[in-house]
């Protein structure tokens, strides 16, 4: 079987923008022996293809926090309330928000449940949330799909401390019955560190190539722990730190989570920059046609004041539609008939027809008239065309109609 460690990268290794592709220490395994050991780029980490080997994502000490809580009777880590039980307990003891906060308890879920009718005290791990779903992104994005994501250091458990880091800048892994954690060295942290554990821990280590540097600081025996013995053991236990976590999958992404993304930024900015681009485009073009329909409106204004002087203009009210009212006014007020009237449209048509052509039915509409009745030669009609010429004459059979011309 082989296996596959791989540490994810610092916070600000994908906060950069644009971001670059953070160079990721990893482990290859082969039957525990160290097969391949070094600092690559996520798409440049080896695939498996094979089910059976498997890929261990190791959460660095500094991006998490543990927290001891007594969990109420009947809630487990598959409980559907675990996550409010835990909003609740850990409400006084977390810096940030809980909804920015990954939580999930330390631990084999089984055993959770059988611990789960009684009420148990257990640790939880706190990180942040999109800081882990992005880390685990870029792992699955360049075909390296973790199996199962762990801490590099911790639960607490056993009162231990090793040394770690570089010459230049030493840093030390504390793990007591209280806590875990990660602090740069010096000999006054090491002092706290020894005063605040209480007691002398019961193993001391480090880095084989520090194992020299700490022993003459220190003055005291130093065991020998290689990473790669220290990232095997870290990647035994059988649990899950990402679980039930928001894109652990990209069936289970949020698309809101990937527009978060830092990678997608100028995407962003450009999609906002075509959005205002689009509202002063659609505000000019509305503020012409305002322009535009402001002056018809005067000109219609003008023609009407220019027209009938004495007319006051209603706001309100369209322009033409005063123009016909004056108009309708002016009409009514003279006595003179308009073409349309039936007495003028019938005195045209009779005194053009020939003596004794009578009609013998009529039918009337506002500047339309039809007679039947009437046998009309095509002279007949010729000449009654010539007479009425403000009308349009139109014969068919003994019906004669009459429509007054605009």
């Amino acid at each position: 079987m082989r296996q596959l460690i791989v540490a994810l990268p610092q916070a600000h290794a994908l906060t950069v923008d644009p971001p670059d592709a953070p160079m990721l220490h990893f482990m290859l395994l082969a039957e525990g022996e160290v097969v391949e050991a070094g600092h690559l780029p996520a798409s440049a980490l080896p695939k498996f293809r094979d089910p059976e080997h498997e890929v261990v994502a190791l959460v660095p000490p500094q991006a998490l926090s543990w927290h001891a809580v007594e969990l109420p009777t009947g809630v487990s880590a598959a409980s559907p309330r675990l996550r409010a039980v835990l909003d609740g307990l850990l409400e006084d003891q977390l810096l940030d928000e809980p909804s920015a906060l990954h939580l999930v308890l330390a631990g084999d879920e089984r055993a959770g449940k059988a611990k789960a009718h009684a009420s148990s005290k257990r640790w939880v791990a706190a990180c942040e949330r999109r800081w882990l779903a992005m880390a685990l992104q870029g792992l699955e994005d360049a075909g390296c799909t973790p199996t199962r994501v762990l801490p590099e250091w911790g639960p607490p458990g056993e009162a231990r401390v090793h040394l770690t880091g570089t010459p230049e800048h030493l840093q030390m892994l504390l793990s007591s019955p209280h806590s875990a954690m990660q602090l740069d060295f010096s000999p006054e942290m090491w002092a706290w560190a020894m005063q605040a554990s209480g007691a002398q821990p019961t193993r001391l280590s480090a880095e084989p190539e520090l194992l020299a540097q700490v022993q003459a600081q220190l003055q005291t025996a130093v065991q020998p722990w290689p990473r790669s013995e220290r990232w095997a053991a870290a990647a035994l236990p059988r649990w899950d730190l990402a679980r039930g976590l928001r894109m652990r999958s990209h069936t289970q992404r949020s698309p809101l989570e990937w527009l978060k993304a830092p990678r997608w930024r100028g995407f962003r900015w450009a999609g906002l920059g075509v959005l205002a681009v689009n509202l002063v485009g659609l505000n000019a073009l509305a503020w012409s046609h305002q322009a535009q329909l402001a002056a018809h409106q005067a000109n219609m204004r003008q023609l009407l004041l220019q027209t009938y002087p004495k007319t006051v203009v209603h706001p309100s009210i369209e322009p033409l539609a005063q123009m016909q009212r004056e108009l309708e006014r002016l009409r009514s007020a003279s006595t003179q008939a308009a073409a349309t009237d039936l007495p003028v449209m019938l005195g045209a048509v009779l005194s053009a027809l020939p003596a004794g052509r009578l009609p013998q039915a009529l039918d009337y509409s506002p500047g339309q008239l039809r007679l039947d009745g009437l046998a009309l030669s095509p002279n007949d009609v010729q000449a009654l065309a010539s007479q009425a010429q403000a009308y349009s004459i139109q014969v068919q059979g003994a019906t004669l109609s009459v429509r007054a011309l605009p």
